[in-house]
């Protein structure tokens, strides 16, 4: 079975070279297979290959050149994306890890929940405050709008000194935030700079887009192409006139 396979495989194989062929040189089995019209055929194939050649030439050179444009566009979105992530993620706020929980008030790195509420660490007083009973303590915190809130503790949980400290930690990470603000302050000053210059960074793209246009002015201006073509066209009539027929 396996020598039959593979003579049926040769078989076919031959075939469709001989119905090639003859489609390739046509006008009959003489012109494409005997030896007295070689020279003909070679001239045919010379022409054929002459045009082949130079056209998978032109092809490369073309796609060299849109594949450089295409990097250089590539590299160029790339800084552009990279700068403006940078951007959004130095203007994002989070709140960050959690640090400290008493009563109704949640510490994190960089904001205090009270409730459901959330409010920035940056620009915000503590104030911590004993009450007429010293069983009772309140911890104010004032945004910079000017709005206030207060939480109070009382009941042997929450001593004065447990608050009191409370309010002394959420006093430092206040003032954590604010020097982080004003790093990240100059951290927006300089993405911003890096996403100007990023966007104006277009001569490398202008560049790759000038070659390519470049060689498809050449390559049009080019008349070897044409030229070739045309003796193409010549053997071609050539072969009609002496055959009857005339070849793709």
């Amino acid at each position: 079975m396996i020598v039959l396979g593979w003579v049926v495989t040769v078989t076919a194989v031959g075939v469709w070279w001989v119905l090639w062929r003859l489609a390739r040189y046509p006008g009959g089995w003489a012109y494409a297979f005997h030896e007295e019209h070689r020279e003909a055929r070679s001239a045919l194939e010379d022409a054929r290959g002459a045009v082949r050649g130079l056209r998978r030439a032109a092809r490369r050179e073309k796609w060299w050149a849109l594949a450089g444009m295409r990097r250089a566009e590539w590299a160029y979105r790339r800084r552009v994306r990279r700068a403006e992530s940078e951007l959004e993620h130095l203007r994002t706020t989070y709140r960050g890890a959690r640090v400290e929980h008493l009563g109704e008030i949640t510490l994190y790195e960089h904001a205090v929940v009270v409730g459901n509420d959330e409010v920035a660490l940056v620009d915000l007083q503590v104030r911590f405050e004993l009450g007429r009973s010293r069983s009772t303590s309140y911890v104010y915190l004032t945004q910079p709008d000017g709005r206030e809130r207060m939480e109070r503790y009382e009941g042997a949980e929450y001593t004065e000194d447990a608050v009191r400290r409370f309010a002394v930690r959420v006093q430092n990470a206040v003032a954590a935030a604010d020097k982080l603000k004003e790093q990240r302050v100059s951290s927006v000053r300089a993405a911003k700079a890096e996403l100007r210059e990023a966007l104006s960074a277009t001569e490398q793209m202008e560049a790759a887009k000038g070659r390519l246009e470049e060689t498809r002015a050449r390559q049009d201006a080019d008349l070897k192409l044409p030229k070739a073509r045309m003796a193409l066209d010549d053997a071609r009539s050539t072969w009609q006139s002496l055959t009857g027929r005339r070849p793709l």
